[in-house]
């Protein structure tokens, strides 16, 4: 996920519970307060008016997690 879209239209979820609808930062800085267990469950869906979605596994949320811009937004 180069050039990041941080204000996209996002939510984290697992099969269970939503844990946040709004921004890509917003879903992301919940995610990193997530307990372990429920990190690996959980997933960012990427929505837009036009355009399909995109679903963010564990291992890329946490690439984003550590990205320095997810500070400035």
């Amino acid at each position: 996920m180069t050039d990041t879209n941080w204000y996209a239209e996002a939510s984290l979820a697992s099969n269970e519970h939503v844990f946040c609808a709004g921004s890509l930062a917003q879903c992301v800085r919940k995610w990193t307060r997530l307990p372990e267990a429920q990190r690996s469950t959980t997933q960012i869906k990427l929505t837009g008016k036009y355009e399909a979605s995109e679903v963010v596994r564990g291992d890329q949320i946490a690439q984003l997690a550590l990205n320095p811009e997810l500070a400035k937004v």
